[in-house]
């Protein structure tokens, strides 16, 4: 009867592992295809997709795509996480942004239309703002991190969020080193890069915060980028073709924020425990 018990557990694991895998999939396709519409609101002056909110024909319309994506994306991604895990939750909500921005243009559209890099550090801002309510519905829905730590006395609440800060401004670097050139790849390449070593870090100096902010403190330092790099050099076509443009320039806000999402998402389900993935299956499947 025992040995019956087990192999028992082990058959509804497994089948429940594989309706989650389902489920993951099946939202990551919605979510993506959300990001795919949506996307064709964003419109530049020359009549191509992208690459700025504030700065494409109709700003209005732009500002309800984004605000439309990430509502829906978010809403979708808890509910994934209820059944999976808050970071698997979080992947298919940077993955909504990530298909969005796989559409639109880059920085190269930005300058021919001698866009505002100015107004590009807002938007960053407005983003991170969205990003972090969504991240906030991600977690309400699906439920904090089991692997963090409860905090004690000593964990100061001002203290972890000033560690965060800290934190999130390795991406700067990571897109200086990484970011060579203004290419799709590139930049969501070396956004996810600082997402997973941010992720890193987290789990190696916040042991005892939830790491909400994370996914929208990088996205507020990308919009600052957008300001030092208008000190280090020119944004004129000719720069650009030159390939004077500072690296802290190529990635869009959109970009930001996508790769950021995935790559945190990522790097904090690298390092989470079984504990974190498993420990609700097990637990319905053994009791009693």
């Amino acid at each position: 009867m025992h040995l019956y018990q087990i192999l028992s557990t082990e058959y509804y694991v497994s089948m429940d592992s594989w309706i989650r895998s389902l489920i993951v999939l099946l939202a990551t396709g919605l979510v993506g295809f959300l990001g795919v519409w949506q996307a064709s609101a964003l419109v530049s002056t020359r009549g191509v997709l992208g690459p700025t909110l504030f700065q494409s024909i109709s700003p209005i319309s732009s500002l309800f795509a984004i605000a439309l994506t990430i509502g829906v994306a978010s809403v979708i991604a808890g509910f994934v996480a209820k059944y999976t895990s808050t970071t698997t939750g979080m992947f298919i909500l940077g993955f909504s942004l990530f298909a969005m921005a796989m559409k639109l243009e880059g920085m190269q559209e930005l300058v021919m239309n001698n866009g505002n890099f100015n107004v590009l550090a807002l938007e960053a801002v407005f983003i991170s703002v969205l990003v972090l309510l969504g991240t906030l519905i991600v977690f309400a829905i699906g439920g904090p991190l089991k692997c963090i730590s409860k905090p004690t006395p000593e964990d100061h609440l001002t203290k972890q969020v000033g560690i965060a800060f800290v934190i999130s401004l390795a991406i700067l670097p990571v897109i200086w080193f990484i970011a060579t050139t203004p290419a799709k790849g590139q930049v969501l390449g070396a956004s996810a890069v600082g997402g997973v070593i941010i992720a890193l870090l987290s789990r190696q100096f916040l042991h005892s915060m939830q790491p909400i902010i994370l996914f929208a403190l990088p996205i507020f330092w990308g919009g600052i980028g957008y300001l030092i790099g208008l000190l280090l050099g020119d944004t004129s076509p000719v720069s650009f073709a030159q390939q004077k443009v500072s690296s802290l320039l190529f990635p869009m806000p959109i970009e930001y924020a996508a790769g950021i999402i995935i790559g945190l998402a990522l790097g904090l389900g690298w390092t989470s425990s079984d504990e974190e993935n498993t420990q609700t299956v097990t637990e319905k499947k053994v009791a009693p």
